[in-house]
């Protein structure tokens, strides 16, 4: 190995000692002052390459918790050309693996020039003199503290040794209880968090259902009925229902893109435009115009809105409607055949100038409507396989002698019979209109 470089004055053993009794002394100080990690991490860098006169010093804490295997290195005094920084990650590999494996301290006046270490011969470093000891806590190596000077050459004395071997031991313990307490801090710190999404999630969720009726309703020969089955990350579902007078009655369902409180407030606002807009004197598309620019004016943060809103009018056998954006509604006719309605526009939010075209089919006794969100469609299993339209369609045809009261049920049952054991991924919701049960 190299031996070019001129010693360094060596303390003295009265020297070491007075040094090992003024660093318990302050190294109880700076714990008994900091309640976090890393300011006891960088006294100890700081107060260790100090007490050895290096360039530089370093501690690198081991296990799954500190990620990669990089070295937190502090410079001890500033001297032109003199850089500090992380280890390069072969280094690192080469002492950490050393001390693991050998288990006490690894002295070397010039690592790139070490025998033992000759994959580090074309290496690139600024740490060439190292003395490095592992961090003990029963026995269990949980790091490393590592002096080092970018000069070769420095013969590390036996007394220096020592003074290093007595920082690690006493530095060991404190790091890893300092380590413990700030884990415990961070569980309590996601414990709150948790407890504070929860109590959001439940609001969220009072919202949700405070706007979807409560009740079926019953108009003319037909009678509608809805369900929301929120999931645990609550969305912006949403469906309605209410007479317009002079025979006919809305019907509507919505989905607002994202989860949680926000998602739960913008769909107030939804609710809030349809029942003052869709209110049976504006035509349709006007109406749905109507909503959009208050959505549109409302919504923040890139959130949109699909919807599909329909006006039956049992007095004529007809059912006006219009689609921005949602899951085609399927009509069922009175022969069997599937219609899906699609006339519509855009997704409600994304300009405020949006135009919608209405369309308008008959809807007599005999026919039926089932308005869903993707939430069934979209439904997965534990492989990633979709529910789908397709399925969703083959039952809701199978449904047809079935009370308007239990059609939402049983495609609910079907949905989480195909899911399995796969959770819930989305709000669920679906309205059907229907045959009175008294028809």
């Amino acid at each position: 190995m190299s031996d070019s470089s001129p010693e360094l004055a060596a303390p003295t053993h009265q020297q070491i000692l007075q040094a090992e009794l003024t660093f318990l002394a302050e190294l109880c100080q700076v714990v008994a002052s900091n309640t976090e990690l890393r300011p006891i991490l960088d006294w100890i860098v700081q107060k260790t390459t100090g007490l050895l006169s290096a360039d530089e010093g370093s501690i690198k804490l081991s296990g799954p918790e500190t990620g990669p295997p990089t070295a937190k290195t502090l410079i001890r005094k500033h001297q032109p050309g003199l850089d500090s920084g992380s280890w390069e990650s072969p280094v690192v590999m080469s002492v950490m693996g050393f001390l693991m494996v050998k288990g006490g301290e690894l002295v070397s006046p010039d690592l790139l020039d070490d025998d033992r270490f000759p994959a580090l011969r074309r290496t690139q470093s600024r740490v060439r003199a190292v003395l490095a000891v592992p961090l003990k806590v029963d026995n269990r190596i949980t790091g490393m503290l590592a002096v080092t000077n970018r000069t070769p050459g420095r013969r590390w004395t036996d007394d220096e040794v020592q003074l290093m071997s007595i920082v690690a031991t006493n530095s060991a313990g404190v790091i890893e209880q300092a380590r413990l307490r700030v884990e415990a801090e961070e569980k309590k710190r996601l414990e709150a968090e948790n407890k504070r999404m929860e109590t959001e999630l439940d609001l969220a969720r009072e919202i949700q259902m405070s706007l979807v009726p409560s009740r079926p309703l019953v108009a003319g020969p037909w009678e509608v009925h809805g369900t929301v089955v929120p999931a645990r990350q609550v969305g912006g579902d949403y469906y309605d229902f209410f007479p317009l007078g002079e025979g006919r009655f809305a019907v509507t369902i919505a989905d607002v893109s994202g989860k949680g409180v926000p998602a739960a407030l913008l769909m107030a606002n939804v609710q809030a435009s349809l029942r003052a807009f869709c209110n049976g004197d504006r035509e349709i598309t006007e109406a749905i115009r109507q909503v959009n620019r208050s959505v549109a004016r409302a919504s923040s943060g890139g959130k949109f809105i699909t919807l599909f809103y329909g006006e039956v009018d049992h007095a004529r056998g007809v059912l006006r409607f219009t689609n921005a954006g949602h899951n085609y509604p399927m009509l069922r006719h009175r022969d069997g055949s599937i219609e899906e309605l699609r006339h519509g526009g855009l997704l409600l939010g994304l300009f405020e100038d949006a135009e919608y075209e209405r369309g308008e089919v008959p809807f007599a006794p005999g026919d039926a409507l089932l308005l869903y969100s993707d939430g069934i469609s979209e439904a997965a299993d534990s492989r990633g396989q979709q529910f789908g339209e397709e399925r969703l369609q083959a039952i809701w045809q199978a449904c047809a002698t079935m009370p308007s009261g239990e059609v939402i049920g049983n495609v609910l049952k079907n949905v989480e019979t195909f899911r399995g054991s796969a959770g819930q991924g989305d709000d669920m919701t679906a309205v059907v209109v229907g045959p009175r049960a008294d028809g």
